[in-house]
């Protein structure tokens, strides 16, 4: 009988399980999961044979999972005492979002965003007027939902002794008939305990349902599975006791059982195994015949709900089942753990069966006593007490490691937590051999699962993740496994969710290394996008230059690092909306118009004094505005450092701009020929007598005969690589280690480098260039001796695709 009540681990949670109403999930990615996530979580241990293992997880491993943070908290309208369900991209009245479904104790079934724990929708079915053997105490349930393996419904138990059907992005019930459908007539004797459980046979999918009692075993009720056919609506009743009525049984006599008890409440309603195409479950205590009555029993029966003669299709029930009925050692306390059969094994089909009474049974599924049939008594392949001790209440998880080909299931309880492997004995018969084991009530915990080569489950002192092969503890968290009971986590798409007692849901998160991206519509509103995420309002100056040539912005690129202000581009006749907008939000004290009217209209320069008194800043070509920006922006020398680059050709100076930008080793940028200094450049050369000049480009850009002649001047830098990208990697040389930012900026057009150096000035980070479709080894070389904390890039996929920008999240520190 399952006499909860008289369990410690089962006692002590649930009085702490009564003092809170929460729900804790943890959530291992720092990025939304609607970004792209395709893998769901549908049911309790993901899959109909609950194995609770999840293959497909790739972003938690467990180099990482010791860098799991805080990222969200939130709260339920009750308990949920199980574990959430997940299901990617569903489409609900705010856009498409990933979804956690969650059942609490009082009815209510809840949807949840799963990337900010926000309620998407709630709905609640009882208690009503339902109490506990119509007493004074409300009807509760333990169950958990599973989501329809079309995606566009969620199912849940309602304290009305019902399964609704909702849609998942809105919550409307179907009400048309069959739906909701009765799984029991006495809601008040017969809890649903167990998780709703789906399973996919041919075309056909069957939802399972599971009642036995409540704590204190008193009522009338019967163990029962209901088997509810998704695609008719039609339902098969098993009852574990007196099985050859297949009806919902109620309180008159005619259409009621005598025999009480043997209820099914372990934490999967059944387990479906694919190989021997049949279900199993397991009863609790109560009387057993072998003919009609079921009392701690494992039964199989056929996946749409029916079994054979009036009974099971197969059985195994254990030689002392009296002993275990008398005593309240509830066979049921689980239910049989599917586990991958040993090479050489003689048995291909095995099951782990756990009980109250602290012993663990090895089971052939497809024979399950050893007879051929059910009714007999013992068959079982090995019989051995739990490692840690104690009675397993909990689900065991089963895993292969993948590395090692070994297969293994791990056991939780209130006495810790073991792992068995599963090994090819004398002749070939399957046995449990003792892997690892951390006992005491400190490793005590619930249901565990793995995800990404790593273990997980909750303890009453935080949740865990462990190294599945040796038992090493790989993270801890104590703030969110408050008054447990049988709550579970699970794992998907790099994320783990798990509900507790104490009324709050929250998340944790491996920070995922990743790339930002500002971008606009056009080069206009891309360089109105970096300026709005760089610099706040009220900034000392803005520089406006054309968009259609690169010359003037890049020396205005050093100009505006000495103004910590941004540079703005607009086409030569008019302002695009998205930097007028720019314009507006950053209110500056004045605007800086750089060169002349061909480049930037005097009309434009009129609209332009309506946001700050505008000037401008022009000479008769572009080494003479170069010039001219230079002497307005900075003193006369001596200054520490000028900056050279080629005024005929861009690549060099748009990283270059973002060192002469930068809070140090900042100077004005001017621009030469490859052959020669324009007279403009001299002079301003001579006013600002530099104590240093750094040359950004090689031979190629500004040839010998000027470095010569800049070298009489000065002692002379050359930052220069093979290419651009190589150059673009030495300037970044320029930078300390472990910066704290990175511009990408495309290396095969202008404007969207243009935009960023500036900016990356502002925050003295580099600029260094890619290509559409990769990253050349010279900047992945820089990034990996810069170590960033963050990758910003410039510009829209058209510029660098997002291949790249996934890349670069590699090199985030």
């Amino acid at each position: 009988m399952p006499r909860e009540r008289n369990t410690g681990w089962g006692r002590a949670l649930r009085v702490a399980l009564a003092a809170g109403t929460a729900v804790t999930l943890l959530t291992l990615a720092a990025v939304s999961p609607a970004s792209g996530a395709t893998v769901a979580w549908p049911q309790f241990g993901d899959g109909p044979a609950h194995s609770g293992v999840n293959s497909s997880e790739t972003s938690i491993a467990p180099t990482t999972v010791g860098n799991m943070k805080p990222t969200f908290t939130a709260s339920l309208p009750g308990v949920a005492d199980g574990p959430p369900v997940y299901q990617p991209g569903v489409v609900t009245a705010s856009g498409t979002r990933d979804l956690l479904f969650l059942t609490t104790k009082t009815g209510w079934i809840v949807a949840l965003d799963a990337s900010t724990g926000s309620t998407v929708w709630s709905r609640q079915t009882g208690p009503g007027g339902c109490t506990i053997n119509n007493g004074g105490t409300p009807c509760y349930t333990t169950s958990s939902p599973a989501i329809d393996p079309s995606a566009k419904y969620v199912y849940s138990y309602g304290l009305d002794g019902r399964v609704h059907k909702y849609a998942t992005g809105t919550g409307v019930e179907v009400v048309a008939a069959p739906w909701p459908e009765v799984t029991t007539t006495k809601p008040f004797d017969e809890k649903s305990s167990p998780a709703l459980t789906i399973a996919t046979v041919g075309a056909t999918s069957y939802l399972y349902a599971a009642n036995g009692g409540y704590p204190g075993d008193r009522g009338d009720y019967q163990g029962h599975v209901t088997t509810i056919n998704l695609a008719t609506g039609t339902q098969t009743v098993f009852n574990t006791l007196c099985s050859d009525k297949t009806i919902h049984f109620t309180e008159t006599a005619a259409t009621d059982c005598p025999q009480v008890q043997s209820a099914v409440w372990a934490r999967p309603s059944v387990d479906y195994d694919a190989a021997t195409q049949l279900i199993y479950f397991t009863t609790g205590n109560s009387v057993f015949d072998g003919v009609h009555n079921w009392g701690d029993t494992v039964l199989a029966i056929h996946p749409d709900g029916t079994g054979a003669g009036g009974g099971p299709v197969d059985s195994y029930t254990p030689t002392n089942q009296t002993q275990l009925n008398t005593s309240d050692l509830d066979l049921g306390s689980t239910s049989p753990e599917i586990v991958t059969a040993p090479p050489g094994s003689t048995v291909a089909n095995l099951g782990v069966q756990g009980g109250k009474d602290a012993m663990l049974r090895l089971l052939d599924l497809a024979n399950l006593s050893g007879k051929g049939g059910p009714g007999h008594l013992g068959g079982e392949l090995q019989l051995l007490g739990v490692p840690q001790g104690g009675m397993v209440l909990t689900q065991p998880a089963a895993w292969t490691d993948p590395a090692t080909g070994t297969s293994w299931v791990f056991v939780a309880n209130g006495s810790g937590l073991s792992a068995l492997k599963v090994v090819a004995g004398a002749g070939g018969k399957p046995q449990l051999t003792a892997g690892w084991t951390h006992t005491g009530s400190a490793f005590g915990g619930t249901t565990p699962i793995v995800a990404g080569g790593v273990l997980f489950y909750l303890t009453n002192g935080g949740a865990r993740a462990l190294d599945p092969a040796t038992g090493l503890t790989l993270w801890t968290d104590t703030s969110g496994t408050v008054g447990l009971h049988w709550q579970s986590p699970i794992v998907v798409n790099g994320h783990l969710y798990y509900a507790d007692g104490s009324g709050k849901v929250r998340a944790f998160s491996v920070p995922v290394k990743t790339s930002s991206r500002l971008s606009g519509l056009d080069r206009y509103a891309t360089g109105a996008a970096v300026s709005a995420a760089t610099f706040a309002p009220g900034v000392p100056v803005a520089y406006v230059a054309t968009g259609m040539g690169f010359a003037d912005a890049l020396s205005g690129s050093a100009a505006a690092g000495a103004g910590r202000g941004p540079v703005l581009l607009v086409p030569p006749t008019n302002i695009p909306s998205a930097v007028a907008a720019e314009l507006t939000r950053l209110h500056p004290a004045r605007i800086v118009v750089l060169g002349g009217t061909g480049a930037v209209s005097a009309a434009v320069e009129n609209q332009l004094s309506s946001f700050a008194s505008a000037t401008r800043v022009a000479g008769g070509d572009r080494y003479a505005t170069s010039a001219a920006i230079s002497s307005t922006a900075f003193a006369s020398g001596p200054h520490p450092v000028a900056y050279i680059a080629s005024g005929e050709d861009f690549p060099d100076a748009l990283s270059g701009g973002a060192l002469a930008a930068g809070a140090t080793g900042g100077g004005p940028l001017l621009l030469v020929t490859r052959d020669a200094i324009p007279a403009a450049i001299t002079t301003e050369l001579n006013r600002l007598r530099p104590s240093k000049i750094v040359v950004l480009g090689g031979p190629g850009a500004v040839g010998a005969a000027v470095r010569a002649t800049l070298g009489a001047r000065a002692p002379v830098t050359t930052l220069s690589g093979a290419d651009r990208y190589a150059t673009s990697a030495a300037v970044a040389d320029g930078f300390p280690a472990a910066a704290s930012s990175v511009y990408i900026a495309v290396g095969t057009s202008y404007p969207d480098g243009l935009a960023a150096a500036a900016a990356a000035g502002n925050r003295n980070a580099p600029v260094l260039l890619v290509t559409q479709h990769s990253i050349p080894a010279v900047t992945a070389g820089a990034l990996t001796r810069l170590q960033p904390n963050s990758i910003i890039v410039v510009g829209g996929t058209a510029a660098i695709d997002n291949g790249v920008q996934t890349a670069l999240g590699a090199y985030v520190h």
